[in-house]
């Protein structure tokens, strides 16, 4: 199954379970410390769900930098999204 989410330079998700496994930390430990299902870490981590805030919590648990294991999204992509209300929410306001 081809992952949506994830790019040649990423590393790959068995990498980061790996890391995991070598600090001790389970996806569901990551889970409950971000008040997320553990399936919402695991599709994270799989490239199947973008979470800025879930990868950050991945990236301090096997201590290492967003950057070195998303590179495609935080060196040569555009970055997380940035937080706030979706757009459809500004135009509703301006038209009421």
């Amino acid at each position: 199954m081809k992952q949506k989410y994830l790019n040649a330079s990423d590393m790959l998700p068995q990498e980061i379970k790996i890391a995991l496994l070598r600090k001790g930390i389970t996806q569901s430990a990551i889970a409950r410390s971000e008040g997320v299902s553990s399936q919402m870490v695991h599709r994270v981590i799989e490239g199947k769900n973008v979470s800025h805030r879930i990868r950050k919590a991945v990236a301090r648990a096997i201590g290492r930098d967003p950057k070195e294991i998303w590179p495609s999204i935080y060196l040569y992509g555009s970055g997380p999204r940035r937080p706030g209300r979706p757009r459809s929410h500004v135009i509703r306001e301006k038209i009421a």
